[in-house]
C-alpha cells in the first residue's frame, strides 16, 4: 500500500465520522408510558447530513391483540426537523411493555421493504384514569440520551483511531 493510498484511506475514514446520521427517539421508553384518552409526546433527536427531511411514525405490538395487529401509522409526513410530535392515543390498546414506534422515511415509507429509521424502546400503554408521566421525565431522558450520544461518538472515534493505526502499523511491516 503507498502512502498516498494510505493517506487516502485514513481521510475517507475521518469523512465518513462526519456524515454518520441518527434519530434516536427520547420518548416514549420503559420510564414514559403512554395512557388512553391522552396525549402521547413522540420526542426525538436527530444528527448528520442524511437524516429523512419527514418521518412516519407507525405503532407496532410486540405482541397480537384482539384490537391490533401490524402496524398503525400514529403520524405522516411529519418533519424530522421538528423533534416531537404529539399522538392522542384514542384506542384502548393497553399493554406493559408491549408496544415500539417505528419511524421510516415518509418518502419511501410505502415501499414494505423499506428498513425503519429508528425505532423506540419498548414502551407501555396503561388505561384511561391513568395519572400520565410528569413533564420532567422527558427532560431527564434528553439529559441522558445526550450523554449516550457522547459515549458513543467517543466509542466510534475510538474504534476508528485504533483501525487507523493498525493499517498503520501493518504498513509499516
Amino acid at each position: 500500500m503507498s502512502s498516498i493510498n494510505l493517506i487516502s484511506f485514513v481521510i475517507l475514514a475521518l469523512f465518513t465520522l462526519n456524515i454518520v446520521s441518527e434519530i434516536t427517539v427520547l420518548t416514549p421508553n420503559e420510564k414514559f408510558y403512554g395512557v388512553v384518552n391522552e396525549t402521547l409526546p413522540i420526542t426525538w433527536s436527530s444528527s448528520g447530513n442524511d437524516v429523512p427531511q419527514a418521518i412516519t411514525i407507525k405503532l407496532i405490538s410486540k405482541t397480537q391483540t384482539s384490537l391490533f395487529t401490524g402496524e398503525y401509522a400514529v403520524g405522516q409526513s411529519i418533519p424530522t426537523s421538528s423533534g416531537n410530535y404529539a399522538w392522542r392515543i384514542t384506542d384502548n390498546l393497553v399493554g406493559d411493555n408491549n408496544w415500539v414506534l417505528k419511524f421510516y422515511n415518509a418518502l419511501s415509507e410505502l415501499n414494505d421493504k423499506t428498513p425503519p429509521v429508528a425505532q423506540s424502546k419498548e414502551f407501555s400503554i396503561k388505561p384511561a384514569g391513568t395519572k400520565p408521566p410528569s413533564n420532567d421525565t422527558i427532560t431527564n431522558t434528553k439529559k441522558n440520551h445526550s450523554n449516550n450520544i457522547f459515549d458513543f461518538s467517543t466509542s466510534l472515534f475510538i474504534f476508528f483511531s485504533s483501525f487507523i493505526s493498525s493499517i498503520i502499523i501493518i504498513y509499516q511491516f
